[in-house]
């Protein structure tokens, strides 16, 4: 039935958009811990790029056996970043929330963050305490993005907060407001399109933050951060075998900042102190030495990578993304 014609009886409160490609292994995870929700009012999206592997019939059995439980398979792997955005795409719900494959959430993710966002229209996305888990499950550690300051009434402070500092942007996967996303970037297909999707929408509101840790997310070696480390293959990765914006990925970056603090709803003074805020991003989160790399990428296309390890052996690894462990 085309979007337009269901009833607001028809239409979930909340949508989980699951993008997946050969996860076989972990997806199952992924899908139980939707359906467990205590917040039962959701549907569960799940769209398929073409995976070669189990994912096709693992899929076909949950929505075979729960209509909340939409599936949709791509009749060839169009790259993450179109997959990730038919995922939203398919959606229905008010609020919507993309989950990785072999991630998973507590039971009561939904339910507390969307509490959040009906309580405080003024918000866009709420988010929570991230649990890192290995292949198996187990806790590795907590990750507090510290995202509360991004809950500032100032659009260029919410900005800054989210573009200056050092992070993994995990709050991508927290519950966002759907209004928010319309005509934003969603995920584009370059190299740190969340990163820009979490600074368009700290533009256009609040982010909220929960200290428990409700999502987890599975460190394993096939993680795209772990197997994607040259430009070539990070854009392979984000638009399939056309390839995207493989080259310059921080000179991207940049370009889609100046483009949306042009571009969005903002008045004169928070505007200027927006682009103040762009001016000095070049000092920060070593952004003039990865430009610099992007340069060099063109001739040698490790040196990112190679530019990455040097760094954490000089400098250690980026701080604070990981604390010890709370035992609940």
């Amino acid at each position: 039935m085309p979007q337009g014609s269901e009833s607001a009886a028809e239409v979930p409160l909340v949508s989980v958009g699951v993008p997946v490609f050969n996860g076989e292994a972990f997806l199952e995870d992924a899908i139980r811990s939707v359906l467990a929700q205590t917040n039962g009012d959701l549907e569960l999206v799940v769209c398929d790029n073409a995976s070669s592997d189990r994912t096709a019939e693992i899929c076909s059995d949950y929505a075979s056996g729960d209509p909340r439980v939409r599936y949709f398979r791509n009749p060839r792997n169009l790259g993450a970043a179109a997959n990730y955005n038919l995922a939203f795409g398919h959606a229905r719900g008010r609020y919507f929330k993309w989950l990785a494959h072999d991630d998973r959430m507590l039971p009561s993710f939904l339910a507390k963050t969307s509490r959040v966002l009906e309580e405080r229209p003024e918000a866009v996305l709420c988010s929570t305490v991230v649990s890192y888990i290995d292949s198996a499950g187990k806790n590795l550690g907590l990750y507090d993005t510290k995202l509360a300051g991004a809950d500032a009434s100032s659009p260029s402070a919410r900005f800054a907060w989210m573009v200056l500092r050092s992070h993994t942007c995990v709050d991508f996967f927290g519950l966002i407001r759907r209004e928010s996303l319309r005509r934003s970037l969603l995920h584009g297909s370059f190299h740190g399109a969340d990163r820009a999707l979490l600074a368009q929408l700290a533009l256009r509101g609040r982010m909220v933050q929960l200290p428990a840790p409700l999502l987890a997310i599975r460190e394993h070696p096939n993680r795209y951060t772990r197997l994607q480390r040259r430009s070539a293959e990070r854009a392979v990765w984000h638009a399939g075998s056309g390839g995207g914006q493989a080259g310059f990925p921080t000179w991207h970056l940049y370009g889609e900042y100046l483009n949306m603090v042009r571009r969005e709803a903002l008045g004169p003074q928070e505007r200027s102190r927006c682009y103040a805020v762009l001016a000095r991003w070049w000092a920060y989160n070593w952004n003039c030495a990865r430009a610099v790399v992007d340069v060099l990428a063109v001739a040698a296309p490790s040196a990112p990578a190679m530019a990455e390890r040097l760094k954490i052996r000089l400098f250690g690894a980026a701080p604070g993304h990981l604390i010890a462990e709370r035992r609940r």
